[in-house]
């Protein structure tokens, strides 16, 4: 079965987990998810089954949205709730977040990497030498953040901000930059991802609540690419692309292109080129 399912993860559990209970409920061994929450983290996860997981790539790379809570003092060795406090600072007496925060975050280029990732260094996952001790020189990360806002004041040296960023932003590196500006440490101890693209975790469900109805939450392979250029096929057109033939056209060329069927069936994932259409992933038995 060919299915997107929207998952609202809990605190505590791994997003391994989280596709490990999904195999026992609707008894699918194939099956993934895009952009990996850690344990301490809770919100959307986007998972596929069967052929739709070598769709996920399309839903990794959109922009993602968190909430954070940053407590400030304290830094530790994975940037969250996780690791070992390698550093404190006391913040300033009735510190205030300045208003041109604002101005400052949006305008980041680029945030290091955090030594517990799963980037690899030197053919080695950086979390796995940061574990044995190894230290390391964290490269940066180009990153875009599309919007900001802070959402509470900091009390009892923590706050919450809210932000809306690029594919590959590090929420945890984000939080240091910001206490940094702030002029202390700080580490992320609570975070939430609410949104992928247009997709809220407010249509997502528990892993129990899928339990419960294991159709619940299952979404068209149109909301994951909503952002490509797509294409619908007539029934002969359908058949040729269904048996990976190239099809002639006069549309421009594109790289990566939804394509389908004049009922709405999503067929898969086409280039075109040079005035043909090239099946790129062709879809088997996807969902009526």
């Amino acid at each position: 079965m060919n299915a997107f399912y929207l998952i609202d993860k809990e605190a505590g559990s791994s997003s391994f987990k989280v596709i490990s209970a999904l195999r026992k409920i609707l008894g699918i061994r194939k099956i993934g998810h895009s952009g990996t929450l850690d344990p301490f983290a809770t919100g959307l996860l986007i998972c596929a089954t069967g052929q739709y997981t070598r769709l996920l790539q399309y839903a990794e790379a959109q922009d993602k949205v968190y909430e954070a809570e940053v407590l400030l003092g304290r830094k530790s060795s994975t940037g969250d709730p996780e690791g070992e406090i390698i550093e404190e600072a006391s913040p300033v007496e009735g510190l205030k977040i300045p208003s041109c925060l604002k101005d400052k975050v949006l305008a980041l280029t680029e945030l290091p990497i955090p030594s517990y990732s799963a980037v690899k260094i030197g053919g080695k996952r950086a979390y796995s030498l940061a574990r044995q001790g190894i230290k390391v020189d964290m490269p940066v990360r180009e990153v875009r953040i599309w919007d900001f806002e802070v959402l509470s004041e900091i009390e009892n040296k923590r706050f919450v901000y809210r932000a809306k960023v690029s594919k590959g932003t590090y929420i945890r590196a984000l939080s240091e930059y910001i206490a940094g500006e702030l002029g202390t440490v700080g580490m992320t101890t609570r975070l939430r991802r609410t949104a992928i693209a247009d997709i809220s975790v407010a249509e997502a469900c528990t892993v129990q609540e899928l339990a419960d109805d294991p159709q619940t939450k299952v979404i068209d392979a149109a909301r994951i690419l909503s952002h490509l250029p797509s294409i619908e096929l007539d029934q002969a057109q359908t058949a040729r692309f269904s048996h990976g033939m190239r099809l002639p056209t006069e549309l421009s060329d594109t790289a990566d292109m939804a394509v389908y069927s004049a009922a709405g069936r999503f067929l898969g994932i086409a280039k075109i080129a040079s005035g043909d259409i090239y099946p790129q992933l062709v879809i088997d038995g996807d969902l009526p």
